[in-house]
């Protein structure tokens, strides 16, 4: 909580000080995402993959749910890693998961 309110202070004083000169802009990084549960997160073109119910991958682009293609070539992988490690998800995904839509590693 505390982190967070300094992040948005700094935030807010570099906006402010974009104000007042030209051709600035700020740039914050969301924070790569937690293993916690017992899962670490598996990614597809730096986006964290998320599971519908029947196990098919996913991620988040834009906000827009974006299924990950089967003519993938780690499809295969994303899609057994959903069968070995599904409570694990689901725990994750319930507790910190859902915190990283927005997230994408570059």
């Amino acid at each position: 909580m505390l982190a967070s309110r300094i992040r948005w202070a700094v935030l807010s004083a570099m906006i402010g000080a974009c104000a007042i000169t030209t051709g600035c802009y700020a740039e914050v990084d969301a924070p790569a995402p937690v293993v916690a549960e017992g899962y670490t997160p598996q990614y597809y073109d730096g986006y964290v993959v998320y599971y519908d119910d029947g196990g098919r991958p996913y991620y988040y682009n834009g906000g827009v749910v974006a299924y990950v293609p089967p003519t993938y070539r780690g499809y295969d992988v994303l899609a057994r890693h959903y069968q070995t490690y599904r409570e694990p998800y689901a725990r994750w995904h319930t507790s910190v998961g859902y915190r990283y839509r927005t997230y994408r590693r570059r």
